[in-house]
């Protein structure tokens, strides 16, 4: 206990000596103390200003900016709900916006200190995005559509074909077997008749020839220079017995007939020269049409041979992912479809009939014998020929027999028995001939081939007209000058982007030389068109809200305009009605710089729509005919004619059933944005070609129309204590700003888009 009293006795002393010293020392201790403490906060009051200068620079500048971006021009909104600078000059508002965000912003109304006293020294604005870039261009439209967008209009407008997506998946597969079968099998059957034509001319040469007069085939024909190998032999035996009387003749006897033996040996000779020579022309002409007759049977089954791997592909081709996506899709629309349920069975048995048109390789080497047995029983009537010429000359040789006479009677009639047999062959009345052409036309197949072709040809003569008459269409400068201005805007928007011009891949129905790649073309539309709605359908909406952007703000071309051209052929209303302003969302699908470019090109794949639907249902109607070709055929004529009646159905009321089967009506428009969902409407061409119709509309260059803005402002306010030792914090980079006299300046910028 004693030594703590100690210590707290002497803590005491110490306490009242330092505080009581009268030698100052307390004085100057205090003062160094409280001098640190003065500065350490008094630096701590500047710095805590310069921060909340910070903060309300910065809420200022934000704030400036927003009001810049509220003047927006409201046209451009109302119409193409498109944010883009407008109204009063963005500079000013930004500077008073400023000036009242800063100056004041500390004011609160009441008297008192103002601890931040900011003063606005400087205010910029700077465009930082353009409406005209794809990128920003792209961004509103989908911002604007994801909300307006009718997105279960158009998946219920994908959805009215599912209950057809089988049936058509299987029509495109058959329709593109059965035309590539279609050619190789017109190509192979043209070598086929040629072959057939050849062996004609081979039997027509030797029936035209001289032949038959020269043996003559028939004892009753008399010849036409009154020699011929019979009437030579049975003359033969009145010259031998002449010749026989002179060889029986003794030395110094008179013969007898001198003139007429020999005038009989010359007429031999010259008659077996003459024989053999018309058979060596008949020989060498006959094998030379026999050789191109047997290269004409080889190309044909070369041709074959290609149709059985084009069958053979066609069995292990892979599946086609648009018209399968689209057929697992669930249906949601509510109107009756009577798509029969085993049409894609049905149309798949027509595809595997196609086996039927290729021929086995037998019946190749059966018709090769065929045309060589031709050769040989040709070569016969020149073996005999030869043989009788032989068998002439030899009998007028001394000295003469009478039996020779058999001998030639024997080569007559070998060399008639061999004319005899090419003729009934060949000639008359020319069995196999006849056979082999009733085998090639297979009864009446070609006939009702070559009818249906005439028939679909005239009917696709009637569409091409339909069609061309759009392409024929006077068109006005006026209407042309707008879209040279159009064009223009459309260049300078892709070089502003830093981007070239895309050609659009389009479906020209004109273009077909005729019905079956009409019918090619119209297949391959189809395609797209269900790639397209499976894409929208499996993978992103963003084609379907560029389409509706499309549909919803840009003008299409009504087919009521269409009326008088295809009824009547009037078409001078029409070529007032093609304006740009009538066609703006065909512009954007297709971008032809003319005014019935974009038209004729919506109209065709129109039409190659409707025929691709169409001839699915004529596969199912002509189904029973049996041959493939014949189907195909009936196909497309039932596809044309009602194709025809679609196209006038939509020009009197502007849509058409979309197939008998599926009892509604689908719209123009509807298949506008089928097609777009086909092409695209995101790329940059697309892109460019709206900006450009919206400049043009509006008179507004999208490319010079901010969408968004960085303000920059230079602020500064008053340091209350020690600017020095703040101006050595920012010269090691612990400040925002810079210290310059007595004042803090510092400078924000922000940016802001809509």
């Amino acid at each position: 206990m004693s030594i703590k009293k100690d210590s707290k006795h002497r803590y005491r002393q110490f306490i009242c000596k330092l505080f009581f010293r009268e030698d100052g020392a307390v004085t100057v201790f205090s003062v160094i103390v409280l001098s640190s403490l003065l500065l350490f906060f008094s630096f701590l009051i500047d710095y805590a200003r310069i921060t909340a200068l910070h903060k309300l620079t910065e809420d200022a500048v934000r704030s400036s900016v927003r009001s810049v971006l509220s003047a927006y021009d409201a046209a451009l909104y109302e119409r193409y709900g498109l944010f883009g600078r407008g109204g009063t000059d963005g500079q000013i508002i930004f500077e008073e916006m400023m000036t009242a965000n800063t100056e004041t912003a500390d004011d609160s109304g009441r008297s008192g200190m103002k601890l931040v006293r900011a003063k606005s020294d400087a205010a910029t604005l700077h465009a930082a995005t353009f409406l005209g870039s794809h990128n920003v261009f792209s961004r509103q439209v989908l911002e604007e559509m994801k909300y307006k967008a009718p997105v279960d209009f158009t998946l219920d407008l994908a959805a009215r074909f599912v209950p057809m997506a089988g049936a058509m998946k299987e029509a495109s597969i058959a329709i593109n077997l059965l035309e590539s079968m279609r050619k190789l099998y017109e190509k192979r059957e043209t070598h086929l008749a040629n072959v057939l034509q050849l062996q004609k001319q081979m039997a027509s040469m030797i029936s035209g020839s001289s032949i038959s007069m020269l043996i003559p085939v028939q004892p009753d024909v008399v010849a036409i220079e009154g020699n011929s190998a019979l009437s030579i032999a049975g003359e033969y035996s009145s010259y031998a017995a002449k010749v026989i009387y002179n060889q029986s003749l003794t030395a110094g006897e008179k013969k007898l007939h001198t003139a007429e033996i020999e005038a009989y040996e010359e007429k031999v000779t010259a008659f077996a020269m003459e024989l053999r020579k018309v058979s060596d022309d008949i020989h060498r002409q006959h094998v030379k049409l026999q050789g191109e007759a047997i290269q004409e049977l080889e190309a044909a089954r070369a041709l074959n041979v290609d149709m059985l791997r084009i069958v053979q592909q066609a069995n292990q081709q892979p599946q086609h992912s648009g018209y399968d996506t689209v057929s697992k899709h669930k249906a949601t629309s509510t109107e009756q479809h009577l798509v029969p349920a085993d049409a894609a069975s049905d149309i798949e048995q027509v595809r595997k009939a196609a086996d039927e048109l290729v021929k086995t390789d037998g019946w190749f080497t059966e018709y090769r014998q065929e045309v060589e047995a031709q050769g040989s029983s040709a070569a016969s009537i020149d073996m005999e020929a030869g043989a009788y010429q032989s068998s002439s000359l030899a009998s007028i040789v001394k000295p003469v027999k009478s039996i020779t006479a058999d001998t030639l009677l024997e080569s007559v009639t070998s060399l008639r028995l061999a004319y005899g047999a090419y003729e009934q062959k060949y000639i008359r009345p020319a069995s196999i001939i006849v056979d082999r052409q009733k085998a090639l036309d297979q009864g009446q197949i070609s006939k009702q081939l070559k009818q249906q072709k005439e028939q679909a040809g005239s009917l696709w003569n009637q569409a091409r007209s339909l069609l061309h008459g759009l392409t024929s269409i006077p068109q006005m400068e006026e209407h042309q000058k707008v879209f040279e201005q159009v064009q223009l805007r459309y260049n300078d928007n892709l070089l502003f982007n830093e981007q070239t011009d895309e050609a659009t891949e389009i479906v020209d129905m004109e273009k077909a030389s005729d019905a079956h790649m009409a019918a090619e073309q119209s297949n391959t539309l189809m395609g797209g068109l269900f790639s397209g709605m499976a894409g929208m359908l499996e993978k992103t909406r963003d084609s379907l809200y560029f389409g509706e952007y499309v549909i919803q703000r840009f003008t299409s071309f009504a087919p009521q305009h269409l009326r008088s051209m295809m009824t009547g052929g009037e078409i001078s209303e029409l070529s007032h009605a093609i304006s740009f302003h009538n066609q703006e969302a065909e512009y954007i699908i297709y971008g032809f710089n003319n005014p019935v470019g974009n038209i004729a090109a919506a109209y065709g794949e129109l039409f190659a729509a409707r025929l691709a639907v169409r001839t699915m249902e004529g596969l199912l109607e002509s189904k029973s005919l049996g041959h493939p070709l014949l189907i195909l055929s009936a196909a497309l004529i039932y596809g044309l004619e009602k194709s025809i009646e679609d196209m006038l159905a939509f020009t009197e009321r502007g849509s058409a059933p979309l197939s008998k089967y599926i009892k509604v009506e689908l719209s123009y428009t509807d298949y506008l944005r089928l097609f777009i969902l086909m092409h695209g409407a995101d790329d940059g061409a697309s892109l460019a070609r709206m900006i450009a119709a919206i400049e043009l509309n509006s008179g507004t260059i999208l490319s010079a129309v901010p969408s968004g803005v960085t303000g920059e402002a230079a602020v500064s306010m008053e340091l209350w204590f020690i600017p020095g030792l703040i101006r050595t914090l920012g010269a090691v980079g612990l400040l925002e700003g810079k210290v310059v006299g007595n004042r803090y300046e510092t400078t924000q910028t922000m940016g802001w888009s809509y």
